[in-house]
Parts: C-alpha cells; structure tokens; sequence
C-alpha cells in the first residue's frame, strides 16, 4: 500500500512555494470561498493545482482550507485540507498542434455519445457537479471534453469567451454542426450552456425550475413544449471548440 505524506508537510518542504504543481490522488470537492460549504466544482483524481493561500507555515491559525489553482483549465477555488492527498508533479508542457482542430472534430461523435450514455443514468441537476452522474450545465460540457483529453474552461462565461464566436441567435440554426457549443442568458452574462445534438435538438443539463432536473434533450425547432421555448428564448449565439486550454499563468 503507498503511503502518502500530509500535504501541509508537503508544502512546507517547497515553501509553500505557488510555482510547484500537485497531482490529487483522490476526488475532492471544492467550495466558493473559505468557511461556506457552497459547492463550485468537483475535482477528478489525478488533475493538478497549485497552492495560491495561505502561506501556512507563517501564521498561528489552524488553517482548514486552501486556495487553489487548477491546471487544466486555470479555475481558482478552495480545497478542505482534510482527507487530501496529494504527490508533487512534474507537468508536461502542452505542445501546440497543428491539426488540433481536426482532431476535436474527429472525437465530437465520441463526446456525443458520452452524453447520451450520461443522460441514460438516473440523474439530476447538481451546482458544481463534474464528476457524475449528477452534473450542472457546464460541468456536463467539460467534463464530456475532458474525458476526451481536450480541456476547456469550467463555468458558461468562461467557455463562451474560450471558443471560436460562429453567430448570435437570431432564428436559424442551419449553420450548426454536431459538437457546436450554445450559449444561453442575457446581454450581460451567459448563465448556461448546451451542445448541439443535430437536426435542431441539443444535450444540456438544466435545473429544477425552469429545466428538467437533469442531462434531457432540448429542441431549436417549432415547438410547444414549455422547457425548450424557455431556453429558445435565452438564446445568446453559439460556439466551437476548435483547441484545448493552455496554462497562460494568469490568475482568474
């Protein structure tokens, strides 16, 4: 059996140095901020952080969580201290590929039919859920991309912001291909996200109230059904993934 070392034990032999990754070695959970148990995102073993605060070692204060920074995909949250195992890692630098496009392209049916799997569990909508079977919107989106070896940003906005701009919403969809990201909310912010399915329909992971509590399948069509009307009319444009996320050192 590998023993694992206490992570405090472990930062203080780097300093607490923030330029030193850390790999998990188990699932975690991470929180909004440092005292909330207020879920943003869940964390699969074997991703990497490092440590943004606190300096520990420098203050006399029982610290029970720590702000982290992901590498996948440069999210910062805070982590509990307690049950976290962690090793030092060594990161392989992203290269950038010249067919990158081509080869996101070519696994889009693989991410489709890994929603499809998904939505055939029972599920339902989860703020913060990544690692399934209960997800939120953008959760479901990145981790379908992420089980793929493609990364991308966590949270709607960010992933808005990260793909290639193809139109804003205006009534036709014809121009949409299987993969291509849909992004709902207002004219201040995107609040969720989907992925087109084909022939007008698309995945999503919507809530309770507005949604279906869970992964279900939504349509761009003519309809009467009140949930895709909802949403249809939340619109905002549409997205494609056309690389994978690349460590910029920049604190979000």
């Amino acid at each position: 059996m590998e023993i694992y070392k206490d992570p405090i034990s472990l930062f203080k032999q780097t300093n607490f140095s923030n330029t030193i990754w850390w790999k998990l070695k188990v699932n975690i959970s991470a929180y909004q901020n440092e005292t909330e148990n207020k879920l943003v995102t869940e964390i699969f073993k074997n991703r990497s952080f490092r440590l943004l605060y606190p300096n520990i070692h420098k203050r006399n204060y029982k610290y029970l969580r720590i702000l982290v920074q992901l590498y996948e995909d440069g999210y910062v949250c805070w982590i509990n201290l307690d049950g976290l195992i962690i090793e030092k890692c060594e990161l392989i630098e992203n290269q950038n590929l010249k067919y990158e496009h081509s080869l996101i392209k070519e696994k889009i049916p693989s991410i489709l039919k890994w929603i499809q799997k998904k939505s055939e569990l029972n599920n339902k909508y989860l703020w913060g859920g990544t690692l399934g079977p209960n997800f939120d919107c953008s959760g479901l989106i990145q981790t379908s991309f992420f089980k793929h070896n493609i990364n991308i940003p966590r949270d709607s906005f960010q992933i808005k912001s990260f793909c290639k701009h193809l139109f804003n919403f205006k009534e036709s969809y014809s121009a949409l291909q299987p993969g291509d990201l849909l992004f709902f909310g207002n004219k201040e912010k995107c609040d969720h996200i989907g992925i087109y399915k084909g022939d007008g329909l698309y995945y999503h992971c919507s809530g309770r109230e507005f949604g279906r509590n869970g992964i279900g399948i939504d349509s761009l069509k003519q309809t009467n059904d009140k949930i895709s009307l909802h949403y249809k009319s939340k619109l905002i444009s549409a997205g494609r993934v056309v690389r994978s996320y690349r460590w910029d050192k920049t604190i979000r």
